[in-house]
């Protein structure tokens, strides 16, 4: 299946169509980026959190071995600090839950920011061109063939404008009738052209 097309028009649409969807895509990605980073500030407690909850059970856990240092008691004092430490981890674990609470949602909302237009517009384009490279395929299948000529002379019959088809000549449609080679090779050519294919010459039979 050729992607691109072979006239150069429909081709330079088709590059220019591709560079607006990658702009589109990269723009969305930036926005995504941005709606993460702007969720993510809500999280700017758990650090405070994390170092106060560290810096709390070092202390404590730094009192309790000096006081079993403490002769004949040093043992049963060392139980109400080592306990205080543990308020400190809490703090660190409550820190750790925001942190990560927060960067999931980000994470969830800047996906569904950025995916859901990226997903949308980026399957409509390439359904759009893979139908289109379909039909390429299709019309240039044996197109320097007499058959195929005229198959596709008749659908440039049906698909081109009047304004066109006049151009062709004052009755087109019964010059095709007639077989009038001349006729068929033009009509041909713009049924082609219409989907970016070039017309060949009619191999000799």
């Amino acid at each position: 299946m050729q992607w691109y097309a072979e006239t150069v028009q429909r081709r330079t649409r088709q590059i220019s169509g591709d560079l607006l969807v990658a702009a589109w895509v990269l723009g969305w990605v930036l926005v995504g980026r941005w709606v993460f980073g702007l969720v993510r500030t809500i999280a700017a407690p758990a650090d405070p959190l994390r170092e106060a909850g560290t810096a709390w059970r070092d202390r404590m856990l730094d009192v309790a071995q000096r006081v079993v240092e403490v002769p004949l008691v040093g043992d049963t004092l060392d139980d109400p600090f080592t306990g205080a430490a543990s308020a400190g981890t809490d703090l660190i674990t409550a820190g750790n839950g925001l942190d990560e609470g927060v960067t999931r949602l980000a994470w969830l909302l800047s996906l569904v920011t950025a995916g859901v237009p990226i997903f949308t517009v980026v399957g409509v384009y390439v359904a759009l061109r893979a139908l289109g490279a379909r039909r390429a395929a299709s019309a240039g299948r044996g197109r320097d063939t007499a058959a195929a000529q005229e198959l596709l002379a008749l659908r440039a019959l049906v698909h081109q404008s009047p304004a066109t088809l006049a151009r062709v000549g004052p009755d087109p449609l019964q010059a095709w009738r007639d077989g009038d080679p001349q006729t068929v090779a033009t009509l041909a050519s713009l049924e082609l052209r219409r989907v970016g294919l070039r017309a060949r010459p009619v191999a000799a039979e």
